[in-house]
């Protein structure tokens, strides 16, 4: 199933790389992404995965990582 994700993440060193290897440890596959710098140091990123764990649940994972500012589902 194809999920889309909104997160606000705050620009640092291997940020982009902590939130895509949580994705795939996650059981989830990236199907596309789009990172577009915002204000500040905080970047605007586009995820779409696909995979049939919980969407809800990767979302509340990706925003324990420090860098995660928000996560949210828009599907």
């Amino acid at each position: 199933m194809i999920h889309h994700f909104e997160i606000l993440l705050r620009d640092a060193e291997g940020a982009l790389q902590r939130l895509l290897g949580t994705t795939e440890r996650r059981g989830f596959r990236v199907v596309a992404l789009h990172a577009q710098a915002g204000p500040g140091t905080i970047c605007r990123v586009e995820l779409t995965v696909d995979g049939t764990r919980d969407a809800g649940l990767l979302g509340r994972q990706l925003e324990r990582l420090q860098e995660v500012q928000a996560a949210t589902i828009m599907d």
